[in-house]
């Protein structure tokens, strides 16, 4: 089982923890990623989180760029948040 001292930014993650479920249980399931993405920000910006919205990142090989990615969000610049939506979860995903 995962404990606090487990967590390197605990009380930061219960936070954007709380976002997410705060969004899922208003929203329910079945939406875009685009959706849960704007109701995120409300979210984060209702509990007083800064963040970063679309935070580019190169992919390096050898130094050379081989893929351009962006993260959903960088909270706080600390932890990176991801949103992913879907009918159900496979080991692909």
């Amino acid at each position: 089982m995962l404990e606090k001292k487990d967590i390197i930014y605990p009380e930061l993650s219960y936070k954007i923890i709380g976002c997410s479920f705060d969004v899922f249980n208003s929203i329910g399931g079945g939406h875009k990623e685009i959706v849960y993405q704007k109701a995120l920000c409300i979210a984060l910006k209702g509990r007083g989180l800064i963040y970063t919205e679309q935070l580019y990142y190169p992919v390096k090989f050898n130094n050379i760029v081989v893929a351009k990615k962006f993260f959903d969000f960088c909270v706080e610049e600390k932890i990176v948040v991801e949103i992913k939506s879907a009918g159900r979860f496979t080991e692909a995903l």
